[in-house]
This record gives structure tokens, C-alpha cells and sequence, in this order.
């Protein structure tokens, strides 16, 4: 009975080698599926940042430009929070597009 037994039980190594084939066998369709959009392609940003004051206000805030991909952003800190908040956004390649199209009266 008990050599039964023995005779029926599976061998690790076998079972082992299996394991590791199916988990190659994953890891290859990951690694090999194409990339979500989300994780497109950026190019590294080069960055300036200038402070100037907010027009009309006694506020100032922080210019960030990322002059790789033309976009310009706008900050200031807040004390309370002690916090950045954000003032606005612009991308600047729309603006200069903007200005060389006619404008109509």
C-alpha cells in the first residue's frame, strides 16, 4: 500500500520546471505586449522659471517655462496651506499659431 502511494506521488523537479515555463511564458507576453497610450513617448523637458508680479495684484508668482515642448505654467505659494497652487497654463506654440492667423472684424 504504501509503495502505491509512493508510485502515485508527482516529482517536484517536474512539477518545478512546469512552474518556471509558465512564468516565462508570462513574463514574454508582458514584456512583449505594446505599451498603454499613457505611456507614450515624452521628450525630457528643459525648464526656465521667472517670478514677476500678477498684474494689478501686489501678488507674485512663479513662470515656469518647459521650453522643449513650448508650455508655460504659472504658480504661487501659499502660505496658509503651505502649498504651490496653480494660476494657469498656456501652451505657447498655440498662442504664436493664434497670433499669425488673420483676424477678421
Amino acid at each position: 500500500m504504501v509503495d502505491r502511494v509512493m508510485m502515485k506521488r508527482i516529482r517536484p523537479l517536474p512539477l518545478l520546471i512546469l512552474a518556471n515555463i509558465a512564468a516565462l511564458g508570462l513574463l514574454a507576453t508582458v514584456e512583449l505586449s505594446k505599451s498603454a497610450g499613457a505611456q507614450a513617448f515624452r521628450p525630457r523637458g528643459t525648464y526656465t522659471a521667472a517670478s514677476g508680479r500678477i498684474p494689478g495684484t501686489e501678488t507674485h508668482a512663479v513662470y515656469i517655462v518647459d521650453e522643449t515642448t513650448q508650455e508655460v505654467i504659472a504658480v504661487q505659494w501659499d502660505p496658509r496651506s503651505r502649498q504651490l497652487q496653480g494660476l494657469g497654463y498656456r501652451n505657447m506654440s498655440t498662442d504664436s499659431a493664434d497670433s499669425l492667423r488673420p483676424r477678421s472684424n
